[in-house]
């Protein structure tokens, strides 16, 4: 089994090498972005078909070797497996319906769609209280990110009072 902490790994891998590339590519930024939510997707089902029908047990995942506070505590059990993968799928699924809205918006909107998603499943795997903050300001920050890159050039402005507007009830 594919260790859970890799459904986040791969989001901000591919949410990395997405700022290095040029915006005229597009086709291969949009390649990386479903590599990354299919791979992402991939490790969620495997660990709902090991949890579920294989019977494995539900693991702790400590990073830097060394238990929380210190470190980020994780948990993948049949719960977080399958609310990861519904997630993950409907990231997978939302890409690929939203191409060319994605595409008009460029990398950018390929790296706040990973990010949103990685965030969404940070907050259903992590047991630390400091990290789910984290994740959850990154829910919003990727959130308002997605209404402020709003491809309507008329509705460019209600976007951007909408996004502003979100942000700061999002912090309230």
């Amino acid at each position: 089994m594919v260790s859970a902490i890799f459904i986040i790994v791969a989001a901000l891998a591919a949410a990395f090498l997405l700022g290095f590339m040029k915006e005229q590519w597009r086709t291969a930024a949009y390649g990386v972005t479903l590599l990354a939510l299919a791979f992402m997707t991939w490790v969620s089902a495997g660990w709902v078909w090991e949890l579920a029908w294989n019977g494995a047990a539900p693991i702790e995942i400590f990073t830097a070797g060394t238990e929380p506070p210190f470190a980020i505590n994780l948990r993948m059990g049949l719960t977080e497996a399958v609310l990861t993968l519904l997630v993950n799928l409907t990231g997978l699924l939302s890409a690929i319906y939203l191409k060319e809205a994605l595409f008009n918006l460029g990398r950018r909107g390929f790296v706040v769609m990973l990010i949103a998603v990685m965030a969404l499943s940070g907050i259903i795997l992590t047991r630390d209280i400091f990290n789910l903050f984290v994740f959850f300001e990154l829910a919003v920050i990727s959130t308002g990110g997605l209404i402020l890159l709003s491809e309507d050039v008329q509705a460019n402005s209600r976007a951007l009072s909408a996004g502003f507007k979100y942000l700061i009830i999002s912090q309230i």
